[in-house]
């Protein structure tokens, strides 16, 4: 499979990489870190994404700046990073040839190619394993992508998907040139004055149930205009909530704009992945998401409570 999916690019015209909407750091880095090898390679490629305003968290990143919003034309092969089901591309379907590179449980194999490995503690963590075999080149700009990748997917180094490879991947990426503590200051310490803000809304939302062991948090549109904070200053909360000490299950919704809320799911040792799946959603054993219309928040949190928590 390795060799067939290498094939498909090797002759590939013109290629788009893409990730899922509202990306995270494992998306843009895995995303970015293909990008800049490919262009070492002299191809022709571009990379996209749907979400109009990206994280400015990610913008130390190299060739952060290249990133489209406008779908390319004439593309021959999509590239779709970190993404477990197609309708999260933001893409409408064709006949181009797609290659999905993820590291989800959930993912729906959606792609002409299909490299899915939840072994890995990264999509970019496969990344590097698939860039190696197919001996694509790497340098600092690449293992920086990798690194901060890597980190913020496994919550720098703190996730149970961290092992013995998780931090061998980490040294060899350091020896490339990643920098750990310049990507961690732009990672974690650049927060703004709103979300400081969204943050202490958020927090006045907490309810705890089942003695403690279920921690709830709320953000709602009208609490994105009240702090003028935006859809990316939500990604820490859900972990907030895990925090704390007597918190088994953490569940985080956020207000869409089209009256839908986004759950997502973290757990210490239940699987929540289980329950997403069966709710329509995915993701891993200890974190997961859905989604689940206005109306119906009340009744889904109480069903994720007692399918979770026995």
């Amino acid at each position: 499979m390795y060799h067939d999916s290498f094939t498909c690019i090797n002759n590939a015209k013109k290629i788009t990489i893409l990730s899922h909407v509202t990306p995270d750091g494992d998306a843009l880095g895995s995303s970015l870190a293909l990008y800049l090898s490919l262009k070492l390679q002299g191809k022709n490629v571009k990379i996209f994404n749907a979400t109009p305003i990206l994280a400015k968290r990610y913008d130390f990143l190299p060739s952060y700046n290249k990133i489209t919003h406008i779908f390319p034309k004439n593309c021959d092969l999509i590239i779709a990073f970190d993404c477990g089901s197609f309708d999260r591309l933001g893409i409408e379907k064709s006949d181009i040839t797609l290659l999905n590179i993820d590291h989800h449980k959930s993912n729906t194999q959606y792609g002409d190619y299909n490299i899915v490995d939840d072994s890995f503690a990264s999509t970019s963590a496969l990344l590097y394993t698939l860039m190696q075999a197919w001996q694509l080149p790497l340098n600092q700009e690449i293992a920086t992508c990798i690194y901060t990748a890597l980190a913020e997917d496994t919550n720098f180094f703190t996730t149970k998907s961290v092992n013995e490879n998780v931090f061998k991947l980490a040294e060899s990426l350091t020896h490339l040139g990643a920098n750990p503590a310049f990507i961690a200051q732009n990672i974690k310490q650049r927060n703004s004055l709103a979300k400081l803000r969204l943050t202490a809304r958020f927090l006045e939302s907490l309810l705890l149930k089942k003695e403690g062991n279920v921690a709830i948090g709320e953000i709602t549109q009208e609490m994105f205009q009240q702090t003028g904070a935006l859809r990316y200053d939500t990604t820490e909360f859900v972990e907030m909530l895990l925090d704390l000490h007597t918190v088994e299950l953490a569940i985080f919704m956020l207000e869409l704009p089209d009256e839908e809320y986004k759950f997502s799911l973290r757990s210490k040792t239940v699987d929540v992945s289980a329950i997403a799946h069966a709710l329509g959603g995915g993701g891993h054993h200890h974190a997961a998401g859905l989604s689940v219309k206005k109306e119906e928040k009340t009744i889904m949190i109480e069903k994720i409570i007692n399918e979770v928590i026995q």
